[in-house]
């Protein structure tokens, strides 16, 4: 199984509430059809737990994937998550995409 983990921050100038509300009726909808992804979770960082400041990010995705090779092949090209991704770049800023292993 793979794991996905994509950080990020918003633009300047996108709120909270249009973000989200984008995610729920647009991207969700969207990505839960996508035939590889047997999970989504979607994060938003209300703060740090320790230290102070502000949390590096606003969101963490995190994608389980039992094929990551199809995935990548087959449905990261299809027309509906291209068109989901080309939206999320206008929400997010310089998005962080990690491949994470589970150790736990």
């Amino acid at each position: 199984m793979a794991h996905i983990l994509i950080l990020y921050k918003l633009k300047d100038g996108i709120s909270r509430q249009d973000f989200e509300h984008w995610l729920e009726t647009s991207s969700a909808p969207t990505l839960r059809g996508v035939k590889r992804l047997k999970s989504l979770h979607v994060y938003r960082a209300e703060k740090r737990v320790m230290g102070a400041g502000a949390p590096s990010v606003d969101y963490v995705e995190l994608f389980d994937i039992p094929d990551i090779a199809g995935f990548v092949a087959e449905d990261i090209p299809s027309a509906a998550l291209r068109k989901d991704m080309e939206e999320f770049q206008g929400f997010a800023q310089s998005p962080e995409y990690l491949l994470a292993t589970n150790l736990v």
